[in-house]
């Protein structure tokens, strides 16, 4: 048995006019669990949960809902082991002596599901700005909870396709798996800033590179995303060795997880991206997906800043060139969403020699 925890570290990384110092903040994030089967307590009476370590807790499930639950195994109380389905709800585990397994009615055509964001109608850019500037309308919370319900791609265990059911080492990716991912990212990333009339950014060799030259400094010397801050003195040598003349992180974004185990599903990894980028998007700094009707959760505006170029600058509407790399640390791996804006790459103060 693992314990999986998904983090997100919340930061500006823009470039306005001049070298502004970038607000960061780390918050520990939760990836929800993908659906395994759903359970129901036998009979009429409330059932206590417990911990993974075997622990009563304060709650209980009842006869008359439905329980989703992640996966199958084992827990431990006292001296004796017992079957137990852990629930997606809260992460406690009930006991399978006290439930029944309930038979999924969804059609086989729902197995499988196409990754992308779809924008609420109340989700604007200027909306956005409000709320990248500190003062966030009611009704553009509301929309971002709408966000963060209707997209569940991040809560569907099949994945895209047959194909992602391949395993995969996120320490160490093929050339083709390391693309497929950042082309996954792209594309999320993209599905959003169409539906807002923004042009798309675009997946560049150059920044591919500095995205790996960045997983690198990271790795080399064992910096991680539980550092609660970014590695700006690697980041700045990634980037004057691209060709870029920064002296800070501009141009990193970063999420992360801490899993004890060296392989994964390619549609686990594509789920933890995806739930990363929704949080960005949709300004939420919950716990997870069951914390999602949370109102007060919805709080962090500067990643979608970066994602869609609004920033109240004379940059605002332009594009980045983006790549995507992961890097490990221990058991924990920071994903670096890597993305350089056009207006850098076109200027003679900050590009010395990049080429995207």
């Amino acid at each position: 048995m693992f314990k999986k925890i998904m983090m997100t570290l919340l930061a500006s990384v823009c470039l306005l006019t001049s070298a502004t110092a970038v607000t960061e903040y780390a918050t520990p994030q939760t990836v929800q669990a993908a659906t395994k089967g759903k359970v129901q307590v036998k009979g009429s009476k409330k059932v206590r949960l417990y911990t993974s370590k075997g622990k009563k807790t304060n709650y209980y499930a009842y006869a008359s809902r439905k329980y989703s639950y992640s996966k199958k195994g084992y827990i431990r109380i006292g001296k004796k082991k017992y079957s137990a389905y852990k629930l997606n709800a809260n992460s406690y585990w009930i006991l399978a002596k006290n439930v029944k397994t309930v038979k999924n009615t969804a059609p086989a055509t729902n197995l499988y599901a196409q990754a992308a964001i779809r924008m609420p109608s109340g989700y604007t850019l200027s909306a956005l700005l409000d709320a990248y500037k500190g003062s966030p309308s009611p009704e553009f919370v509301k929309a971002s909870m709408e966000g963060m319900e209707i997209n569940n791609f991040s809560r569907i265990v099949a994945g895209e396709s047959k194909d992602d059911d391949k395993m995969i080492d996120p320490d160490h990716l093929s050339a083709n798996d390391k693309k497929e991912l950042a082309e996954f990212s792209l594309r999320v990333i993209n599905s959003a800033r169409g539906q807002l009339g923004l042009r798309p950014w675009v997946y560049s060799e150059g920044t591919q590179k500095l995205a790996d030259d960045v997983a690198k400094e990271y790795q080399d010397h064992g910096h991680s995303i539980k550092d609660n801050g970014h590695y700006v003195a690697g980041i700045v040598r990634a980037c004057k060795k691209n060709g870029l003349n920064l002296d800070d992180n501009y141009v990193e974004d970063m999420a992360g997880f801490t899993i004890n185990k060296k392989t994964m599903p390619m549609g686990e990894m594509k789920r933890d991206i995806y739930f990363g980028l929704k949080q960005m998007i949709f300004g939420f700094a919950g716990a997870g997906e069951a914390q999602r009707g949370d109102r007060n959760l919805y709080r962090e505006w500067e990643h979608a800043g970066d994602i869609f170029n609004t920033q109240g600058s004379r940059h605002d509407g332009d594009y980045n060139y983006y790549g995507f790399s992961i890097s490990r640390t221990g058991n924990i791996y920071s994903m670096h969403f890597i993305s350089v804006p056009s207006f850098i790459v076109d200027s003679k103060e900050f590009n010395n020699s990049f080429r995207p």
